[in-house]
């Protein structure tokens, strides 16, 4: 036999109804919130590249807490956290500049080992560079300056040249009699103050599929009371 409530006035049925209703609606609102969770991390492992767990640990969720008593305290929370804000721009669209107003710096694909599912390697790294960057003497023209840095960083992979806004390694340095050839590999561009990222939504669809079971939830929830 089912286990039976037995109640003995209608004041007792009404409060027991409503404190069903809130029993369930905390259970529906959490699973619903994990759900929307569970959906989004496997939507934004699908569109965009993930380097790390980093991004997937920042989408959480705040659980509806069990001392709720009231129907409009029942709510959960699934999103991002401060710490990967860059997801918002992911979902709405947006610029992103850097908070100084300096040029941004944006890592070649060489500097991920020929892949941009791979983290930039340390050596690449902004400061690395830099401080690894083979300076322009001042005396001597443009073009000769150019030539005694590329001979220093040539076929070094932990020296660096600057031409402009970019950083370079150098490769195939050869002097002949008469001239001198190289080549040069991007590493880091620093030409531009900001780039616009257009709008690829994952919470938004993640929730309003978690929303859409939220009937069958309740449902559920009300029959094991």
């Amino acid at each position: 036999m089912t286990n039976k409530k037995i109640v003995r006035s209608f004041s007792q049925v009404i409060s027991s109804v409503r404190s069903d209703t809130v029993k369930a609606g905390i259970k529906t609102v959490n699973r619903a919130a994990f759900t929307a969770r569970k959906n989004a991390i496997n939507l934004v492992n699908k569109n965009f590249t993930i380097r790390s767990p980093f991004t997937e640990k920042g989408i959480q969720t705040e659980k509806c807490p069990s001392s709720a008593r009231d129907l409009n305290e029942i709510k959960a929370y699934t999103g991002a956290s401060k710490k990967i804000a860059y997801m918002e721009r992911q979902e709405t669209g947006g610029s992103k500049r850097t908070k100084s107003g300096r040029n941004l710096v944006i890592p070649n694909t060489r500097t991920r080992d020929g892949s941009n599912s791979n983290l930039v390697g340390k050596n690449f790294y902004y400061r690395t560079v830099k401080k690894n960057t083979i300076k322009s003497k001042r005396k001597g023209s443009r073009k000769s300056n150019l030539v005694a840095r590329a001979a220093l960083a040539a076929d070094k992979n932990d020296k660096f040249i600057r031409i402009g806004e970019s950083f370079f390694q150098v490769t195939n340095f050869r002097k002949g009699k008469n001239t001198v050839s190289f080549k040069t590999k991007q590493i880091l561009n620093l030409k531009h103050r900001t780039t616009y990222t257009p709008a690829k939504p994952w919470l938004e669809p993640a929730s309003e599929y978690a929303a859409n079971l939220m009937q069958d939830f309740y449902n559920q929830e009300m029959d094991k009371l």
